[in-house]
């Protein structure tokens, strides 16, 4: 090889390493390895090709002194077509001095385009080929052993861009998969290293332990349990406990504990270990499970047990007792006493088919299927039937009503809507055991009708008021623990009104007596309607 030759092939080694440590981008590194090549080698037409691993095609990445048809015809030829495709089966350099009298009859685009000799360079890493280098002459040239020993420099260096680039493009997709996959993560992550360092906090991390990443990174357990210790049940208790699980991932078991702040939590911990590549130890993980869900399930299932324990076994008992009764041989029961016992009887069932019956609407709200078919309808005479029916069952109270005098049709199911109204005058009586006038009102607004049912009973303290439409629940007091009851029809109600575009809500005073609103869509009149005035 010449000074002249080495000086250029050094030129154009230094200028195509300038372009791969500049930057990361293949198709500029490719741009500019083209230039450079047809530069030292005289040159004005080529093309640089990338294999495509997965079609077998050689695919136009880059090219200079083509036409636009010469592009588009050629941006993508098969690994077995023409001087291309051999270059490629071979892994050898191909040079053609006569393009037009080769026997591998190459393309007609390069005819087309004035080609009369070429070069095609396999570009190889690894032993394997990644694309092809081409370059074309329009006047017929004989390729000296000093171009092809130049071109072939120049081509491995290519291939070798070309692979690193691949490398690192590899590496930043498994990187934005990985990012993507840990940042979507439902539970919250924390990565520490092997020096009990975090060095990783996933969004969903963020917004459980509200605390931006930026202020975990480099941070310890300890400092992470300090930052939270203000929001957080027994603090001394949960850093402990995630210090253990920290340093005896295999030994210890998950940890739980309350975040009070941004919004009531609890969180499970699980560790996990980070093993390197050769198994070796590089940190451990902390996978924060927000179980409040679960633990609800839990309260509501155990309050569920109890409380179908507890209210079965009343009517149960009762409906035994009498029918035992009734069933001695050794006593003879008057008419009179053996229609008290079937009455009583008669009650209980009752009270055991509405206990079912609001099991099943409950799972059928947990489900999503509680059935509800709006229609319009009027619902001052179901008001009025209700007060009737639950006048004739108690003379304690007294029912007083304030209705519209004229009709005000809402978007209602009959049936489910009647089941609200008698839950709220059963309670209106149940909770006012001592009596007292019950009024029932129906106000008509511009959307909405709102319906209330105030008793003079016994009340319900403020800090209780909040949670009485919540399932199984109960008041928690003397007065209302004989009463009794599953603790699930105001929460039935709020689900029938809430199905049909309504609101439910409460006022109370202890001892003054509670007042319970639930409203309605109205029924948009027409322009040409109107509504009929109520008679008597």
């Amino acid at each position: 090889m010449s000074e002249t030759t080495r000086g250029k092939e050094l030129a154009a080694l230094t200028a195509i390493a300038a372009q791969v440590n500049c930057t990361q981008d293949l198709d500029e590194i490719l741009q500019g390895a083209l230039e450079t090549t047809l530069q030292v080698i005289g040159e004005q037409s080529g093309e640089i090709f990338l294999l495509d691993e997965e079609t077998g095609e050689l695919v136009l990445h880059t090219y200079q002194g083509v036409s636009d048809t010469y592009v588009q015809e050629e941006s993508h030829i098969g690994s077995h077509e023409c001087l291309c495709g051999r270059a490629v089966q071979t892994r050898q350099m191909l040079v053609v001095g006569d393009l037009a009298s080769h026997g591998a009859r190459t393309r007609t685009a390069c005819l087309r385009e004035g080609f009369r000799s070429c070069v095609r360079l396999p570009l190889m890493a690894r032993g394997e080929v990644l694309g092809l280098l081409n370059i074309q002459s329009r006047n017929p040239r004989d390729f000296a052993l000093e171009d092809t020993e130049l071109l072939t420099a120049i081509g491995n260096q290519i291939g070798i861009a070309i692979a690193n680039a691949q490398l690192i493009d590899d590496a930043e997709r498994r990187r934005a998969t990985l990012d993507s996959v840990m940042n979507s993560l439902v539970d919250g992550l924390i990565l520490m290293d092997h020096h009990g360092r975090i060095s990783y906090a996933n969004p969903w991390a963020e917004t459980i332990l509200d605390l931006p990443a930026f202020t975990l990174i480099g941070r310890t357990l300890e400092d992470l349990g300090r930052a939270i210790a203000g929001r957080v049940e027994e603090p001394e208790r949960m850093l402990r406990e995630l210090q253990s699980a920290a340093s005896n991932v295999e030994d210890t078991p998950a940890v739980e504990f309350m975040l009070n702040e941004p919004q009531s939590r609890t969180l499970q911990v699980r560790s996990f270990p980070i093993h390197n590549t050769e198994g070796g130890s590089q940190g451990v993980g902390l996978l924060l499970h927000d179980i409040t869900r679960e633990r609800e399930l839990d309260e509501i299932k155990s309050r569920l047990l109890s409380t179908v324990s507890h209210e079965l076994r009343t009517p149960l008992a009762s409906i035994k007792g009498f029918a035992t009764t009734l069933l001695r041989e050794d006593v003879e029961w008057d008419e009179t006493t053996r229609r008290e016992f079937l009455s009583i009887i008669d009650e209980e069932s009752d009270r055991l088919s509405e206990l079912i019956g609001n099991l099943l609407d409950m799972s059928r709200i947990e489900a999503g299927e509680l059935p509800v078919e709006p229609e319009p309808m009027d619902l001052v005479p179901m008001i009025q039937e209700t007060a009737a029916e639950f006048q004739m069952m108690t003379r304690d109270h007294q029912f007083q009503l304030r209705l519209p005098p004229r009709a005000s049709l809402v978007m209602a199911d009959p049936r489910r809507t009647r089941q609200v109204l008698r839950n709220l005058v059963e309670n209106a009586v149940k909770y006012s055991p001592g009596g007292g006038s019950i009024c029932i009102t129906a106000v008509p607004g511009e959307e909405m009708l709102v319906v209330s049912v105030a008793d003079e009973g016994i009340g319900i303290e403020s800090g209780q008021l909040a949670h009485v439409f919540d399932r199984f629940y109960q008041v928690d007091s003397a007065s209302t623990r004989k009463v009794g009851g599953s603790g699930l029809g105001l929460s039935i109600s709020k689900a029938i009104v809430e199905a049909q575009e309504g609101a439910i809500w409460a006022d109370s005073e202890p001892g003054v007596g509670s007042t319970f609103h639930f409203s309605l869509p109205l029924v948009q009149a027409s322009p040409t309607s109107h509504r009929p005035a109520r008679s008597g």
